[in-house]
């Protein structure tokens, strides 16, 4: 982590995520920094539909990033894309950027989703995947996995960092799509959040992906547990905001400790 962060001592939000008051709009992914990647996503002082304002923040987090950002358009999909095939501008629809180059730096926006982190220290790979419900049904996570190894990556060297999503405390979700996730599926009574409908239940989506992670033979997974509707003070929601709302973004870039 930068000196700026290093001695920051800010909101825990779990799995190793922490909000860091001295750097504007900046939560940080600690348990990436001592394999040598910079984990970051932006908070609610800052709306990732506005490139300018993500150029700005991602310059602000780690000086030189908004440079080599490499995003795509996001589709709830499962496809991963290679970073140094996004050099030019070129925009693709996939759900996920793997990056093998301190050129490269791997960028996706959420509101309720969940970024993913995968870095392995050794083979000097690290993608970052988009997760939601969707995505996460479709293979989103193992095709992260897959494509950190096809770049060089050890899934047993490999470190997930699970970032703030829509915790099951407010993630109502009808039978359609819980039955795609049997479990990882808790009682409605784990709803914070007024009911939308009568036949719902409550998804527990860090369980499903932690669960697909390690079925991908990943073993360190770090979670973090802060809710994105529920935080409201320092991060963003489509359930909470809407559709069209403010988004959120993270990225990943190699550096020291």
């Amino acid at each position: 982590m930068n000196a700026a962060l290093a001695s920051v001592n800010g909101d825990d939000l779990g799995g190793g995520f922490r909000h860091t008051r001295n750097a504007a709009g900046v939560i940080a992914a600690g348990a990436l920094a001592p394999l040598g990647v910079h984990g970051f996503m932006s908070t609610a002082t800052i709306n990732a539909r506005d490139r300018a304002a993500i150029v700005a923040w991602a310059d602000a987090a780690a000086p030189g990033a908004a440079s080599r950002l490499r995003g795509v358009d996001q589709v709830h999909g499962a496809e991963i894309v290679r970073a140094d095939s996004l050099r030019d501008g070129r925009r693709v629809e996939a759900d996920g950027v793997v990056a093998a180059s301190p050129h490269d730096v791997p960028v996706v926006l959420a509101a309720d989703c969940a970024p993913v982190w995968l870095v392995d220290p050794i083979a000097r790979v690290l993608a970052l995947v988009h997760a939601g419900w969707r995505g996460v049904a479709a293979g989103v996570i193992e095709a992260g996995v897959r494509a950190c190894v096809e770049n060089g990556a050890s899934t047993a060297a490999l470190t997930a960092a699970i970032g703030p999503h829509l915790q099951a405390c407010c993630f109502e979700v009808g039978p359609e799509v819980a039955v795609r996730f049997p479990k990882h599926i808790r009682p409605s009574a784990t709803l914070l959040a007024e009911r939308r409908r009568a036949d719902s239940c409550a998804l527990d989506l860090a369980s499903a992906i932690a669960a697909r992670l390690s079925a991908a033979h990943v073993r360190s997974i770090n979670v973090a547990s802060a809710c994105t509707r529920c935080r409201a003070d320092i991060l963003h929601s489509y359930r909470r905001n809407g559709k069209g709302g403010p988004l959120m973004a993270a990225f990943a870039t190699f550096g020291g400790p």
